[in-house]
């Protein structure tokens, strides 16, 4: 059996289950009640939902250009594999960072070689931490001049502080090979039976 039609499987497999627990939550909680949330909500979801695009698109090109031009996927596919490393990290509770892995397993199944996709995924969370520090700060400086409040400065800091040391300890193991580690991973992962 192909890798492909393996993933294929998965998801649709997955994709029934969830119907199948969307339905069972349905009818348990009442369709009614159900409804009428959603319509309290109103469009609003659906704006949200819509919005939500825009930085999975912009992450999809950002790390497109991480990828070497003569080995660079489709940015329409690396969309694709981000929106699904995305569902996998947020929906399931004790995969945070198993997105991250489907992403690179999924590059390296669509012809991207292994040690690139895994460089690829690490190299952009490692971007992704950076510049969560930098949008907490800028947060943090626009918070206190609109409010004039500096109550949350100090605890802010310190979390900032406690990012750059997590983002610097990441790159100091990938420094001592963490690349080599994740590609043997990976390795297994699309060479699995």
């Amino acid at each position: 059996m192909k890798a492909r039609w393996k993933i294929k499987l998965t998801i649709y497999l997955l994709g029934f289950g969830g119907a199948a627990l969307f339905t069972v939550l349905l009818i348990r909680q009442g369709a009614t009640s159900v409804g009428t949330a959603v319509a309290t909500a109103g469009w609003g979801i659906a704006a949200v939902a819509a919005f939500h695009f825009v930085p999975i698109f912009l992450d999809a090109i950002a790390w497109w250009v991480l990828f070497p031009r003569e080995q660079r996927p489709r940015w329409q596919s690396l969309l694709w594999m981000r929106w699904i490393g995305e569902a996998i990290s947020n929906l399931v509770p004790s995969a945070a960072v198993g997105g991250d892995i489907v992403r690179a397993r999924l590059a390296a199944i669509n012809g991207a070689p292994m040690a690139t996709a895994a460089a690829s995924v690490i190299v952009d969370i490692t971007l992704g931490i950076f510049t969560q520090v930098a949008f907490t700060l800028l947060g943090l400086a626009l918070l206190v001049s609109a409010t004039g409040h500096g109550s949350l400065v100090r605890p802010t800091l310190i979390g900032a502080l406690l990012g750059v040391i997590a983002a610097l300890g990441f790159y100091f193991a990938q420094r001592l090979g963490i690349f080599r580690f994740v590609g043997v991973v990976v390795t297994r992962l699309v060479k699995a039976p």
